[in-house]
This record gives C-alpha cells, structure tokens and sequence, in this order.
C-alpha cells in the first residue's frame, strides 16, 4: 500500500491541527456527552475558551491572509474595501427595516452556508493532485456535502436544544419525509465513497488517507453534534472546535509556507510566522475577540460583568440597527472573503497551490 496523501504540510501538522480537533472533541462527546448536556450554564472559562479563544477569534486570523498582508491586499484592494461596506450597509438595512430577528436569521443561515463551504473546501485541498471531473469526483462532492447537509435537515425536522445565534430558530420543516429521503441519499453517499476509495486501494495501492480521514471526521462530528445529542453545550463544544482550530491552523501554515518563497522576500508581515511567534499569534487573535465580545457586552448583551466589568450603556432602537451591524460586519466579512481567497481559478489549479504545493 503507498499513501498517496497531499497534506496541506506535514501529517503531524495535519492530523494534529486539522483532522484532529472535530475528531478528538467528537470522542470527547461520545463518552461525556450526557454529563456535558446536563451543564446548563457554560462555566466562564469555558465560554472563554470557546467564544474569546477559538469562535471570534479565528475570525480575526482571516486578517493575516488579507488585510495586514500588503501584497494581497494591494493585489485586492477594491475587494477588500468595499466587502466590509456592503456588509456594514448591508446589515443596516435589515436589521432597520426587517427587524434583528430576521437579520439573525439571515447571520446564522449564512454562517451555516460558511461552515459547509469550509469542508467541502478541506476535502478538494486534499483531493487536489486527483482528476477534477469523472465519477470519482462527482462522488466526492456529494459525500462531502451530505456529510454537513443531512445533519442540517434532521435539525430542521425535529425539535433540537440548540441556542446559536440570538432570535435565530430555523425553519421548520413539517415534513419528515425530506428527511428520510435525505437519511438515504446520506448513507448512499458516505457509502459510495468508501466503496470507491476501497476499490482503488485495492487496484492501485493507493490510499488517500487524509482525505478519508477529513470526510470520516466531519461526518462523525456533524452527525454527533447535532442528530446523535441534543444538548447546546455538546452542539457548541463540536461546531466551535471543529470549525474553528482548523481554519487558524491554516491561515497560519499558509502564510508560514509563503515565507520560504523567495517570490515574497520583501513581505515584512511574514517575518511573523515562525514557531517561536505562534503564542503571539494566539495572543492577538483573542486580544481582537476580547475587544469585541467587550463591546458586545457593554451595548448590547449584558451578560458577562464578570469577564468585561460592569460598564453597561442603554442604545436608542436607532443606535441599535447601527452597531449591531457593525459588530457583525468582521464576521461577515469573513464570511464573504472566505470564499475568494481559496477560491479555484479559472485553469482550474488552487489558488493556494504555489504555496502549499
């Protein structure tokens, strides 16, 4: 058997930060899960861990990749100034004349669409060196697909314990039968792409063990957040770890590989990403999240006096429909961007390839 693997770098780099989070925090569910649902009140160094540590600030890492890199910037100028705008404007406009809860709805759904794009997004990095057409493919796509989207189709057929995203509920389907014919399509889908890997093992020698791995994981942490327990501190616990360490991770490889090239000598940002600079890139992220959440909670929520004090200040309706927006607008534009900066181009190659190979 040859493992014909494209880690994104190595595969202690791989399995540690990018397979291994949803694949250690789903095990952890499966054998405490029932003790962690029964938590009704996240711990604060928990939800700082969680919220502070890894949730808002893996938005800010996106940062790194764009906006304090001057050469993607310059090279995207006009996108990157005028995303953040028309997130801003935007969110004005809905929140003024849709109401918040509408605009949370619209947040989360488009949340749940980034949360999908960034596994399918995973799985192609590492199918990258195998043909980008043919069945093999097709088959890839739908595996991966089915492996967030049925999980998304049970939660809207039956009742979950889930509060993600302030006024957010999701459209209830009144039908169980979406579901069922999904749950087939589901099993029909992880099936045939085992079948197909199995088969080529068999008649090649090769293994794609990464790519298994990434599809079996985020199977299993999408099926156990959310159909397998009912519980919001488990449904957290997994979406938040599996989405978040991953998408740090590779920002920050991304950027450490960029430094080797000669092609970006002059890109002083870079200097930055060495191993003995990752606690300080840590350290930045969650200073950004801190300087969020504080503001959040000061305008807004309310909730945390003992992490962010007790400075609160009363927002007319108007103030609101104005800041709420704008807090939302990093995280949007994360959204936004994300889906331009690993984007394929048009000779088909990832734009990412020159510089994670």
């Amino acid at each position: 058997m040859r493992i014909a693997t494209p880690w994104i770098y190595s595969p202690k780099f791989d399995l540690g930060a990018i397979i291994g989070p949803p694949i250690a925090i789903t095990a952890i569910v499966l054998i405490w899960g029932n003790q962690i649902a029964a938590i009704e009140d996240t711990p604060a160094w928990l939800w700082i861990l969680l919220v502070l540590g890894i949730d808002v600030a893996h938005v800010y890492s996106s940062l790194f990749r764009t906006y304090f890199d001057k050469e993607e910037f310059r090279r995207r100028k006009t996108l990157y100034l005028v995303v953040p705008a028309a997130c801003w404007l935007a969110g004005i406009a809905i929140y003024a004349l849709c109401g918040p809860v509408i605009f949370w709805s619209g947040v989360a759904y488009f949340a749940i669409y980034h949360f999908v794009r960034q596994q399918y997004g995973f799985l192609m990095l590492y199918r990258r060196n195998e043909p980008k057409a043919g069945l093999g493919y097709r088959i890839d796509q739908v595996a991966i697909y089915m492996a967030t989207v049925y999980p998304l189709i049970y939660w809207h057929t039956y009742p979950r314990n889930f509060q993600w995203f302030s006024d957010f509920e999701v459209l209830h389907i009144p039908s169980v039968w979406p579901e069922l014919v999904c749950r087939v399509m589901y099993i029909a889908a992880l099936g045939s792409f085992l079948v197909k890997e199995a088969y080529r093992w068999r008649t090649t020698g090769e293994l794609n063990l990464v790519k298994c791995l990434l599809l079996i994981a985020t199977a299993a942490a999408w099926g156990t957040g959310i159909i397998l327990f009912n519980g919001d501190l488990t449904f957290t616990l997994i979406n938040i770890i599996s989405h978040g360490i991953p998408y740090m991770a590779l920002i920050w490889i991304y950027q450490y590989r960029k430094r080797a090239s000669k092609a970006h000598a002059e890109n002083r940002l870079l200097k930055f990403f060495q191993l003995k600079y990752v606690p300080l890139y840590i350290a930045a992220l969650i200073a950004f999240a801190y300087a969020e959440e504080c503001i959040w909670d000061w305008f807004i929520w309310r909730e945390h006096a003992d992490i962010f004090g007790s400075f609160h200040v009363a927002l007319s309706a108007v103030a609101l429909a104005v800041l709420v927006p704008l807090l939302t607008m990093p995280q949007v534009t994360h959204y936004v961007l994300d889906a331009y900066i690993w984007r394929v181009n048009k000779k088909g190659k990832e734009e990412v390839r020159a510089v994670i190979g």
